[in-house]
């Protein structure tokens, strides 16, 4: 099911390099604990529980390398992991070469000017999110993304109340980040067994969560449609093309 659409590769300006370099962070593991941990580097330090709250209404970027170095590392899967896992105010986009090739995944974040490496599992992601991005209890996150993930494998073989299940247990865990992708998911589920009224409520939360993102906005005109409220779905569809006017060159929007 796809979720975000296709990410432009952002290219990043030669005057950030110098300004990365004074926030590095490396992950390791915890020799107690065994937990993912986060590192910050060359003087910097992690950002606080309560500094992490403060960010959560700030708008952020994430801009991960996926040039064919970091690409080997698995940087395609960090940028799906990270796309998942954000709040809605943290933009995830793909970038060309951030340099230090070899020590990949390499990401940075934005406007803090943070270099991040090694950023190689989900539980890295989460870490990271929480600690930068404000985005709290990244256990809470993991378990949801996962329930997420296994509703889209059920939905793919058509077992579309399953995947609601799956979706619903999902969205009752409050996540800190990715609600917009549930909702907008079971949307389309319940849409698919006829639930119509429950499909529309799921993206008009969807777009709640997050109103620059044009998927809530087809699903609310596929739910008006099948609700026989063809003025609204008109007006739905129309919003869903001025956030992404390309959407009316695909034969499904046709």
């Amino acid at each position: 099911m796809a979720e975000c659409g296709g990410k432009s590769q952002t290219r990043i300006p030669s005057a950030f390099f110098s300004a990365s370099r004074k926030g590095n962070i490396n992950f390791k593991i915890c020799a107690n604990c065994g937990a993912n941990q986060v590192e910050r580097g060359r003087g910097g330090r992690v950002s606080s529980q309560s500094e992490s709250s403060e960010k959560a209404n700030k708008e952020e970027e994430i801009r991960v390398c996926v040039s064919k170095a970091c690409s080997k590392t698995g940087s395609p899967q960090t940028l799906q992991l990270l796309t998942g896992l954000a709040p809605p105010h943290v933009k995830v986009k793909s970038c060309n070469c951030l340099g230090r090739c070899g020590s990949g995944p390499n990401l940075v974040v934005l406007p803090a000017e943070i270099f991040v490496s090694h950023c190689t599992t989900a539980a890295h992601a989460a870490h990271l999110l929480a600690a930068q991005c404000g985005a709290s209890d990244p256990a809470n996150n993991l378990i949801a993304l996962s329930l997420k993930e296994q509703g889209n494998k059920e939905f793919e073989c058509r077992n579309a109340f399953r995947a609601e299940q799956l979706y619903s247990q999902a969205i009752e865990l409050k996540p800190s980040g990715g609600q917009h992708f549930l909702y907008a998911n079971r949307s389309a589920v319940r849409l698919a067994i006829g639930d119509n009224a429950g499909s529309l409520s799921d993206a008009k939360e969807a777009s709640r969560i997050t109103s620059n993102w044009h998927v809530p906005y087809t699903r609310q005109g596929d739910a008006y449609f099948a609700l026989g409220e063809y003025a609204a779905a008109e007006l739905a569809f129309s919003r869903a093309l001025a956030i992404e006017p390309s959407l009316r060159r695909s034969k499904a929007f046709k």
